[in-house]
């Protein structure tokens, strides 16, 4: 569904990069994984969505401030001016949906529960299929995970080792996970 921009504007970004926030600009992701995220008053982060393909990043989109759009992996974006925000409607439906989903997630009072739904949501939208399940293949620390779902580093920690030994997950690199059980649409 990626719309008619011109693609031979494509930049590319990598992991650690951070997206230019202008007012006036909104980035489509072409290829690749951005974290966007805050910083609170006690200077925690508090992430506020995980976005890839065909999704649009951009200071223009909250009034969070601080706001950041960091690169989780290799990122290929285009620069989408103002006067053409029409063009990319479609996307911000897209965009809505994703927010409400993960809005679920962060609500849900049994932290082992939150992870889990984050895992499924992140496989559903970024993994792909292998012979043992749903690999989620880029690097995502516990640390990015905990601001996500708002526990500590520990307890995703503890919680990935419970998974991994009921059988539920694969770690078989450090920071790629596996799912191993069916997912259901999110």
């Amino acid at each position: 569904m990626l719309t008619p921009l011109d693609r031979s504007k494509t930049q590319r970004f990598h992991p650690g990069e951070e997206l230019p926030l202008q007012t006036n600009l909104l980035w489509l992701i072409v290829s690749g994984v951005v974290k966007s995220y805050t910083i609170s008053e006690e200077g925690a982060a508090v992430t506020l969505g995980f976005w890839g393909t065909e999704d649009l990043v951009g200071k223009s989109l909250s009034k969070v401030e601080p706001y950041v759009s960091q690169c989780i992996s290799n990122v290929e974006a285009i620069a989408v001016p103002q006067s053409q925000w029409d063009l990319v409607s479609q996307n911000l439906w897209h965009q809505a949906k994703q927010i409400q989903q993960l809005t679920f997630i962060v609500r849900n009072n049994r932290t082992a529960k939150r992870l889990w739904l984050l895992l499924e949501w992140l496989a559903f939208k970024f993994g792909r299929e292998i012979e043992l399940g749903k690999l989620i293949d880029f690097k995502l620390t516990h640390q990015e995970l905990a601001e996500a779902i708002g526990t500590t580093r520990i307890t995703v920690t503890k919680t990935l080792n419970q998974f991994e030994r009921e059988g539920l997950i694969l770690r078989p690199r450090s920071k790629f996970i596996i799912l191993k059980t069916r997912l259901s649409k999110n």
